[in-house]
């Protein structure tokens, strides 16, 4: 498989496990094949630990460091031209539906994890538990293990989580289901990948990193999407153009792999 040259700069991302603003960014290094190497950084911790800022994800090249997942992304096509994320000929709609993953469909994984008062709760509470024991097994500062079975607590308290799951679409977890899954199903309606085009693009690789973390890190209700057959075919075709040694779920927390 096609790889970057053997010169590549030294590339670091520092992230959480479950952070989908740092999938997203994963999933542009593998679609560009750059070598990286994964910092998991504690939440108890980030100022001391991010090169930059005080919120995930943050990544270096050769020691030049930014955040922002959606200005890293525009960033990697000035450094690393090959396998554009925003092609020269691409719509605009590929930045619009960038702009719905990052404003939309991250708040809807917000309100999908953070426990709330509804019919849903047992499942959001498993949901929360294991993504407390995904923090635990990748994040090297054990101290958050005195946190890994009140990680519902922590999500419910956490004042960025809770503002998030409140910008998701939706008066209930039901509505916003149905609003992410029928915006990604209208976009593949005229074509293979997003915007009816036969090359994918950053508008492709934001959704599916979210998509796969939910389904491979076994969260219950995580394959939701995936039932849908159009939206299945699609994911296997961004997997298929992925660079399979850089996977955005790494094998201590991985449940199951997508197309297995």
């Amino acid at each position: 498989m096609e790889r970057v040259e053997s010169n590549t700069p030294k590339v670091v991302l520092y992230t959480f496990a479950a952070s989908p603003y740092g999938l997203k960014v994963q999933a542009f290094l593998a679609y560009k094949r750059i070598p990286y190497e994964t910092v998991y950084v504690s939440p108890f911790n980030m100022s001391e630990t991010l090169p930059v800022g005080n919120t995930v994800p943050v990544l270096t090249i050769d020691g030049e460091s930014k955040n922002d997942s959606q200005a890293i992304a525009h960033w990697l096509d000035e450094r690393f031209p090959k396998r554009p994320l925003y092609p020269e000929d691409a719509p605009s709609c590929v930045s619009e539906l960038d702009d719905w993953v990052h404003h939309c469909m991250i708040p809807a994984n917000f309100r999908f994890a953070r426990p709330s008062l509804s019919l849903a709760l047992p499942v959001q509470l498993l949901n929360a538990w294991r993504l407390g024991s995904v923090m635990y097994r990748t994040v090297p500062n054990k101290t958050i293990g005195a946190w890994r079975f009140a990680w519902p607590l922590f999500l419910s308290w956490t004042p960025f989580v809770r503002r998030e799951a409140e910008n998701a679409p939706g008066r209930s977890l039901l509505d916003t289901a149905r609003h992410v899954g029928s915006r990604i199903n209208k976009e593949l309606k005229e074509g293979p990948f997003m915007c009816g085009r036969s090359e994918l693009s950053v508008a492709d690789l934001s959704a599916y990193a979210l998509i796969t973390f939910g389904y491979e890190a076994g969260l219950t209700g995580g394959d939701g999407l995936l039932r849908k057959r159009r939206i299945q075919e699609w994911a296997l075709r961004v997997k298929a153009k992925l660079d399979p040694s850089l996977p955005l779920v790494p094998d201590k927390i991985r449940v199951r792999s997508l197309g297995d």
